[in-house]
């Protein structure tokens, strides 16, 4: 078994991606996002749009995360329990790298498998770019990808997520753990999920059902 764990909004209760945008974006992120959820964008077609509108040094991006890390409660002990019992957790998200780095970083977990959205900064804006695990690039997909990429070293994959960006993986997963709009996506769908607060929560919940074995 792997578990699939998404990071803005799963790991973090809050959701950097967006604090950032809100903070620092200049220009009309909003309607981009918009479109995103309406359909007309994928996830990484919106990011590398709204990113390319923060035009800041990463340094000041990094410290101003670093003043709003909200990690959900137990995900450190739910990273040990995992460890203990040889189950990989692998992050694997549409947010990006400069932030996500500083949040395992400040939580002394760099080590941890990771997957996200690659970042290059520059006068034009963050320049954002998706990669399979092969390394080539792609323009939608990036979660699903990954994740029949895992299948392939383990069949059963256990699914965390918040978002409509985590809708397909969690479609594709075999039992999910949802918050936020993805809880809300997935009473429409036949699909064996759970709600959660917390990481105390999955983890009571993965014995309950027995889903370690």
């Amino acid at each position: 078994m792997i578990i699939q764990c998404d990071f803005d909004g799963t790991i973090t209760r809050n959701n950097l991606s967006v604090l950032l945008r809100e903070k620092y974006a200049c220009g009309n992120w909003r309607k981009i996002d918009v479109d995103y959820l309406h359909g007309r964008l994928t996830v990484e077609q919106s990011n590398q749009l709204q990113f390319t509108l923060i035009k800041e040094p990463e340094e000041k991006l990094q410290e101003f995360v670093r003043q709003h890390i909200e990690v959900r409660p137990g995900f450190a002990k739910f990273v040990s329990y995992c460890r203990k019992n040889g189950i990989p957790i692998v992050i694997v998200s549409s947010g990006l790298d400069f932030y996500i780095e500083v949040v395992l970083s400040e939580l002394g977990m760099s080590d941890i498998e990771m997957y996200c959205g690659k970042t290059e900064f520059s006068e034009k804006g963050i320049m954002v770019s998706y990669h399979d695990h092969n390394g080539n690039t792609i323009e939608h997909g990036f979660k699903i990808s990954h994740m029949n990429w895992l299948k392939k070293r383990d069949n059963r994959i256990i699914y965390i997520g918040d978002g409509l960006s985590d809708l397909e993986a969690a479609r594709n997963a075999n039992y999910v753990f949802a918050t936020g709009h993805l809880a809300t996506l997935l009473k429409e769908e036949h699909v064996s999920w759970s709600s959660f607060d917390n990481f105390i929560d999955i983890r009571n919940k993965l014995t309950l059902l027995e889903l370690w074995h």
